[in-house]
């Protein structure tokens, strides 16, 4: 009988202590854990040019590599937490894809739910810098090239094809598909001159113009485009209503292709080499309109231009003396004059051996020229239109170059608005420089070997990479600008 009662009991008891411990409130569970970490194009535009993200994050330590070129004071992360949790950086709250933090130095993010609170340190460490390398070699010759550089990052060569017969040295195009020089075609029928240009919709379709030898006057302008399988004539007639020779073609936008040349004509339709305004719409050539404000005896040599959004800039070397150059803006059907005949006031000329002009986003111009202006010795020098204050500066020291004139160069700005000039050093070999943001001034040339070149041409594409090319002995040569293979 007393085991009986022990049982009971203790079964009695058991049963009031559970009915006790069911009545406590749960302890709670709290997580805080960061599950991804990363910098975005879309949050950081003009900053950045390709998204960086860690994921998934296994410790507490993140460090990030970014191009030297970054500026790392006002980065935006984007970032993943588990639920419910708050992050702050010191005491600001932090919103993913909107708040922006100084990571010059390190960066502690404080997540935290409840009792559990963790830190996560964030570093922001230089990527490897991007070097040159060569591309595979193209087969094929020539006697005169230009490449640009497509909206979707695809480098693509017109050339003139080096033939024993004249009449055989036909333009045609080329473009880079998986590493590889590949083929588009002959686009003139026959002979075309030195003188051609490239620009492209926005499908990435290229059209390409050329002096014809086949049209009725010879050397008046023609334009193809390319249908991604062959190339056809824009308009059943040449582009300008008379011979031309430099010439600059660019998209305002897919339904409207402007060709600025210079007028070669005699006919009293434009002053002989007057700047001509040629303009495809609707199907139809629109010919020979000219730039408001601008003297029709200014000479219009070394066209050339360059696009941003639905803006056309166009650079021209001003070829009557005392020579200048210009730059004029073309947006919303009307032209400004942006740079009006510049020319540096120490310098008794500019030379008319080549010009180019290059475009931030922000729409600062920067252009490319040769003058004697330093020690009244002909050096490259660039220039730069700043679009807020409307003033013009030079941007780094003048470059020593090749002498007896023969200067050659181009000029391109990454999409972190760097500037690099592409040009032949005293030995005329290719070279390269790039503009220091530490010294605002030009880095220790990059010569890319040791060989007299020619025909220079940059580009870069929209996620930095860029592309050059020269030729030598008028064989074709192209080098990748990118991170070391690793």
């Amino acid at each position: 009988m007393k085991f009986k009662s022990l049982f009971l009991f203790t079964l009695t008891l058991a049963i009031l202590l559970a009915s006790c411990s069911s009545d406590e409130p749960d302890t709670p569970v709290y997580e805080a854990a960061m599950t991804s970490f990363g910098f975005y194009v879309e949050d950081n535009e003009g900053i950045i040019v390709q998204d960086y993200v860690v994921s998934p994050i296994n410790q507490t330590s993140i460090s990030v590599l970014l191009p030297e070129d970054v500026d790392k004071t006002r980065l935006v992360a984007r970032f993943t937490v588990s639920e419910n949790d708050v992050v702050k950086v010191e005491e600001v709250v932090q919103q993913s894809g909107v708040t922006a933090n100084d990571f010059t130095g390190p960066v502690d993010y404080f997540v935290s739910e409840g009792t559990a609170n963790v830190k996560y340190t964030v570093t922001v460490g230089k990527a490897p810098a991007y070097v040159w390398t060569a591309l595979p070699p193209v087969a094929e010759e020539t006697l005169s090239l230009i490449m640009k550089v497509s909206p979707a990052g695809i480098p693509y060569i017109a050339y003139r094809m080096d033939r024993e017969a004249t009449d055989d040295e036909a333009l045609a195009v080329m473009s880079l598909k998986e590493g590889t020089w590949s083929s588009l075609g002959q686009v003139s029928e026959g002979r075309a001159d030195s003188y051609f240009d490239i620009a492209f919709k926005s499908d990435d379709l290229p059209a390409v113009s050329y002096l014809d030898y086949t049209s009725t006057i010879s050397r008046q302008a023609s334009v193809k485009s390319w249908n991604g399988t062959t190339w056809s004539s824009l308009g059943n007639t040449p582009a300008t209503t008379n011979k031309v020779t430099y010439h600059t073609i660019n998209y305002v936008n897919d339904n409207k292709l402007m060709l600025f040349a210079m007028y070669d004509g005699r006919d009293n339709v434009l002053a002989r080499r007057e700047l001509s305004v040629n303009t495809f719409e609707n199907g139809i050539w629109s010919n020979n309109a000219t730039i408001p404000g601008r003297a029709s005896g200014l000479v219009a040599y070394l066209l050339v231009s360059e696009k941003l959004d639905n803006a056309i800039y166009l650079g021209v070397y001003n070829a009557v003396s005392p020579n200048s150059v210009s730059v004029y803006k073309y947006e919303n059907n009307n032209w400004t004059a942006i740079i009006d005949k510049w020319s540096d006031e120490n310098a008794t000329g500019i030379n008319l051996r080549d010009f180019a002009i290059a475009v931030d986003r922000e729409g600062n111009v920067f252009a490319a020229l040769v003058d004697d202006s330093s020690e009244g010795v002909a050096k490259h020098r660039v220039i730069r239109y700043d679009a807020e204050t409307k003033e013009i500066s030079s941007v780094g020291s003048s470059i020593g170059s090749a002498s007896g004139g023969l200067f050659n160069f181009d000029l391109a700005v990454s999409p972190l608005g760097v500037p690099y000039l592409f040009y032949r050093n005293e030995s005329f070999f290719p070279s390269v420089v790039s503009l220091d943001k530490d010294t605002q001034d030009w880095t220790t040339p990059i010569v890319l070997e040791s060989a007299e070149a020619d025909d220079l041409s940059l580009g870069f594409a929209p996620d930095g990479k860029a592309y050059l090319v020269y030729t030598k002995d008028n064989k074709i040569y192209s080098y990748k600008y990118d991170a070391p293979a690793q």
